[in-house]
């Protein structure tokens, strides 16, 4: 396995994305496809990996450089490649790929499948650094939708994290 970063909206590779980006999150926790899929090509701060096994597709991770840490924003596998053990590589190689802390959202444990996305990112190195980060929770379009922030290490200033994820991340995406 290995990670493919993804330098044009134009790349073969993403193919199959628009499909799997659409089944594999609620659309609570996704923008416009083509928003996401114009950031590879506008946005410096966004790197998009493609999973690819054998040469074949098999998934995305999409990361952005925030300069105190990077944040995922998505991570998602094809339903046949799933419980294979490729987001837990994939999650290996970013944490190798610099010292600067991970962080992510996820959903409140409300459900199985909330608490098995928790467990899921516990088991690959994250922590819950904060049950209810006030700033990502009030710019979060979905009142419904409580978060939680996780990260790969404890972090020195939270409260920037989530600023610069709403300045770099949340309104890009919207604008793009």
């Amino acid at each position: 396995m290995k990670l493919v970063k993804i330098t044009s909206s134009q790349d073969p590779l993403l193919a199959k994305v628009p499909a799997l980006y659409e089944s594999a999150f609620p659309i609570e926790e996704r923008t416009a496809t083509e928003n996401l899929l114009a950031m590879i090509d506008n946005c410096p701060e966004m790197t998009f990996n493609a999973i690819v096994e054998d040469d074949e597709f098999c998934g995305m991770a999409v990361i952005f450089d925030l300069g105190i840490c990077r944040y995922l924003l998505y991570l998602a596998t094809l339903d046949e490649k799933r419980n294979l053990g490729l987001g837990a590589k994939t999650l290996h190689m970013l944490q190798e790929e610099s010292s600067l802390p991970i962080i992510g959202e996820v959903e409140q444990p409300t459900d199985p499948i909330k608490a098995r996305r928790i467990k899921f990112y516990e088991r690959n190195g994250f922590h819950i650094e904060l049950e209810n980060p006030e700033i990502l929770n009030a710019a979060h379009l979905y009142d419904s939708c409580v978060l939680e922030l996780i990260s790969t290490q404890p972090l020195d200033d939270a409260d920037e994290c989530q600023r610069r994820v709403i300045d770099i991340v949340y309104d890009r995406l919207q604008n793009y």
